[in-house]
């Protein structure tokens, strides 16, 4: 990590008012010459929009930080570029590479769902990743802090992030808990659930009652997994990104090792060509049906890990002197497709084996859920020779921690941001707020960790908060280009690329295209819900019932953060009801910008 400080002299602020001043009369003058020019280019803004020279708010519980050259600020930064690129590719890197994305290509179509995978990585994925990217490094905030920044009716969309990220982190370390239990079975001689892997998963680990209400005990091993994955994440946070980022040499490249020795293993077993064309054979009707690309997209929003805060905040984070979000969106998301299509080189010929073993047909396997992670390839494993069988299990749940730590720890970066971005930041030290905010998620985590856990991860792995994540992007989009403006994307563009405008091409996605499919999205989601699931997933007759409170919870974590994006639009932040009353009904202004570098500032980082 390094912080800078200066001690500005006088002379240097009283130019930088006179700047300021000079800049103000500019900015009124060419307020009222370009207003049609703006409203032709699509820069629409509320007058509380970013941009108001004059404009100042005030926020009760924000900490109001007063800056006018982003060269002054003492915000922590990554040591190097390769801890950046290594942090960022370890969070978008996790347990949808492995875990869920193996599922979804097994269930629509093999090679069909990869033609439709990469297809909206290319007009979906990138573009998305780009502009969280630009975001950050533009405003130098968690994803609270920038969209406030950018409007003070984005608020709703910033605090939606959040929701979102710490829904994420409740459950994320029960499941890194599952597989640390798995890491310690397999120096068991022979495996313990070589008999009957389904049975050893429900019963030995999770200890598995009959439906979500059904709680009679707390699960200790799983109590204690989560307990420790809990302490390594507050260590490894608690002296901010400067430790998270060494972490990362070890946890990011560590899961590449584990995947190439699978691949090697994996290919060497009867029945891995099966395995091979089950994944890579492109089954026409599957390409045609509206679900494979419907799950194609889906899968690469939430590998991606938009609308969770963390690519924002990492952008924040970034040297000045390295950053380069035409670069990195466009790496980073390509790095993290082209490792779950890696990572299908070691799950699928292992899927060839076992059906080889088994004698059933490869297209039969029950590959639901968790099934193909704790299920299928832990049988695969339990029929490999003694001593082989344990050190590859070693290494394939080493490699599913590996990867669950790295996306646990980027989520909960973007949620400390936020609190260490509030007035509680200047209140308690940094350390001391990381340990309490890690204490909270443990506390909340703590119904997944009972006999009813598998239910409770399951309700919010499946029917959480993934659709409001299509709201709070899309609105993130329309945020940027039509209250900010595209006036905003091509100074800020300017500011950060040496004096180059935005590329008109992602501008074009960023406008029309993404929001159209986050919305599109959304409504597939919406639609796939009704009628509303009745099971969490059952592993045995009579068990996984749905119960109707446990609906409306889901529901409620589901469509909440939706609706505060809607409430941010009719009460802007920082405005009294009067004002806000006004101000709703009133016309949009255009949005100007101050000419000069150092007046280029967010409307967060001038708060009164």
């Amino acid at each position: 990590m390094r912080t800078r400080t200066r001690t500005r002299t006088k002379e240097e602020e009283a130019t930088t008012a006179t700047t300021a001043t000079a800049t103000t009369t500019a900015m009124t003058t060419m307020n009222d010459n370009d207003n049609d020019n703006d409203n032709v280019d699509g820069g629409a803004s509320s007058s509380h929009s970013l941009g108001g020279p004059g404009e100042k708010q005030t926020s009760p519980w924000i900490n109001n930080k007063s800056k006018e050259d982003e060269d002054d600020d003492d915000r922590q930064e990554f040591t190097n570029y390769t801890e950046f690129l290594l942090t960022s590719v370890g969070y978008c890197v996790g347990l949808g590479n492995l875990v869920v994305y193996p599922g979804r290509v097994y269930n629509h179509g093999g090679g069909a769902f990869l033609v439709a995978y990469f297809t909206f990585l290319l007009i979906l994925g990138i573009p998305m990743y780009t502009h969280d990217l630009k975001v950050g490094q533009y405003f130098r905030k968690g994803a609270f802090g920038s969209f406030v920044a950018m409007s003070g009716r984005l608020w709703g969309v910033g605090i939606g992030h959040i929701i979102i990220a710490f829904l994420m982190i409740i459950y994320f370390n029960v499941i890194i808990g599952w597989a640390a239990i798995y890491l310690v079975y397999s120096f068991y001689s022979p495996l313990p659930w070589k008999e009957d892997t389904r049975t050893f998963f429900y019963d030995t680990v999770l200890q598995s009652s009959r439906g979500l209400y059904d709680v009679n005990a707390m699960n200790w091993p799983v109590f204690g997994a989560n307990a420790f994955a809990w302490v390594v994440t507050a260590l490894v946070l608690i002296k901010g990104v400067s430790s998270g980022g060494k972490v990362a040499y070890v946890t990011v490249i560590a899961p590449y090792i584990c995947i190439v020795v699978l691949i090697i293993r994996g290919n060497m077993l009867p029945g891995n060509m099966d395995g091979l064309r089950a994944y890579l054979a492109v089954d026409v009707k599957k390409l045609a049906e509206y679900e494979t690309w419907a799950r194609a997209a889906t899968q690469i929003f939430y590998s991606m890990g938009v609308a969770m805060g963390a690519i924002i905040t990492f952008g924040s984070y970034q040297q000045k002197k390295n950053r380069n979000y035409l670069r990195d969106g466009t790496m980073i998301p390509i790095i993290n497709s082209l490792t779950s299509f890696l990572g299908g080189f070691a799950i699928f010929p292992m899927l060839g084996y076992l059906a080889f073993q088994t004698g059933e047909d490869i297209n039969e396997l029950d590959l639901s859920g968790f099934g193909i992670t704790f299920v299928a390839y832990t049988e695969g494993l339990a029929s490999f020779p003694n001593g082989a069988a344990q050190a590859f299990s070693v290494v394939f749940f080493l490699m599913i921690i590996t990867l669950g730590i790295d996306t646990q720890i980027g989520v909960m970066e973007a949620v400390l941001t936020f609190v260490k971005e509030t007035r509680l930041g200047d209140k308690l030290p940094g350390p001391l707020l990381t340990v309490l905010t890690c204490f909270l998620g443990f506390l909340l985590s703590l119904p997944c960790t009972t006999d009813a856990g598998f239910y409770w991860v399951t309700l919010l792995w499946d029917y959480g908060n993934y659709m409001s994540m299509f709201i709070v992007a899309g609105f993130s989009l329309i945020g940027s280009c039509f209250f900010a403006g595209i006036q905003w994307h091509n100074k800020s563009a300017e500011f950060l690329r040496d004096g180059k405008k935005e590329n008109p091409v992602f501008l074009f996605f960023w406008r029309f295209v993404n929001p159209a499919l986050c919305f599109a999205l959304f409504g597939i989601a919406a639609a796939g819900l009704s009628p509303y699931p009745s099971s969490l997933g059952g592993h045995g007759l009579g068990t996984g019932i749905f119960p109707t409170g446990a609906q409306v919870l889901s529901g409620i974590i589901n469509f909440g953060p939706c609706l505060l994006v809607f409430l941010g639009f009719f009460i802007p932040m920082g405005l009294g009801k009067a004002e806000a009353a006004d101000d709703a009904s009133a016309p949009p202004k255009a949005v100007q910008l101050a000419v000069s570098r150092k007046t280029t500032a967010a409307r967060y980082d001038t708060l009164a």
